[in-house]
């Protein structure tokens, strides 16, 4: 019966991997929050997985860039479920894909506003309530193999996601010393089959952002990574690592910390070609 009362938001919930998310918490009997500034594709979502789910499915229109939206978003699912048991910080954008020479501040302050600020006024909305619950809550903040990693013309990408690394880290280490009863997880997941380089461009129409299109196009289904992504959340896996290419590439980059040698410089082709592999025998 617990698996039935439980309650799970979303923001970025109208597609790739909050959608999936979204999905495999319905299957599982959770209660859904979507969340999301697309209020048409938001919409149609909650229509179409409101008809076929079980449980119950509340969408709100929520920009995280404005922390008064996420207090909104906080506040209309407690009073809708009284009770908030899985936090996802999940919206985010790839940005421009350029060099960092090349950025406006307009440019990075978008993506640190989505990614990172984001996530930050998601934390500052929902653990005021989760705090007063009789329940243990867990909040799962979205990074990226990018959040351990760097790449050219990544940089503002790579920059956020770092930041979110760092954040969950630390607020794991606050909750803890405080006894709060929330749980903590980040996610690095590497590629998965999204929209994410949907509503962003390169300053130039170069072939980094079309190979990495092309890529992720040929990487793993979201359903695929968000299944994972809630196994461990049910074992309140701090460092949620879907791909086992991301941790060959940690203990590649920690070497060459320890060595002290070149920053390690990782293959996407080479990973999305493991990631298509497993896709395709799965």
């Amino acid at each position: 019966m617990e698996s039935v009362q439980r309650v799970a938001v979303i923001t970025g919930a109208a597609s790739g991997i909050g959608l999936a998310l979204a999905r495999v918490c319905i299957q599982r009997g959770i209660h859904v929050v979507m969340a999301d500034n697309a209020v048409t594709a938001l919409c149609d979502r909650v229509e179409q997985l409101s008809a076929q789910a079980k449980v119950d499915v509340l969408g709100v229109v929520c920009d995280v860039t404005k922390p008064e939206s996420l207090r909104h978003l906080a506040k209309q699912s407690y009073e809708h479920f009284n009770r908030i048991d899985w936090l996802f910080n999940n919206a985010g954008v790839s940005g421009h894909l350029a060099p960092i020479w090349e950025l406006t501040n307009e440019h990075i302050r978008k993506v640190m506003d989505i990614n990172l600020h984001g996530i930050i006024h998601g934390i500052q909305a929902f653990l005021p309530l989760m705090f007063k619950q009789t329940h243990r809550a867990h909040v799962i903040n979205m990074a990226s193999f990018y959040g351990l990693c760097s790449g050219s013309q990544m940089a503002a990408y790579a920059m956020s996601k770092h930041a979110v690394v760092a954040l969950s880290e630390s607020l794991y280490f606050d909750l803890k010393r405080l006894d709060k009863p929330v749980d903590v997880s980040v996610i690095c997941p590497s590629f998965a089959n999204t929209q994410l380089l949907a509503n962003s461009a390169p300053l130039h129409a170069d072939k980094l952002h079309h190979m990495v299109a092309d890529l992720v196009a040929r990487s793993r289904p979201a359903e695929d990574v968000a299944e994972h992504i809630v196994r461990e959340v049910e074992n309140k896996t701090f460092y949620i690592l879907p791909d086992r290419e991301v941790k060959d590439y940690c203990e590649e980059r920690t070497k060459a910390i320890i060595e002290q040698t070149e920053p390690y410089q990782h293959s996407l082709e080479k990973i999305i070609a493991s990631l298509s592999k497993r896709a395709m025998a799965n």
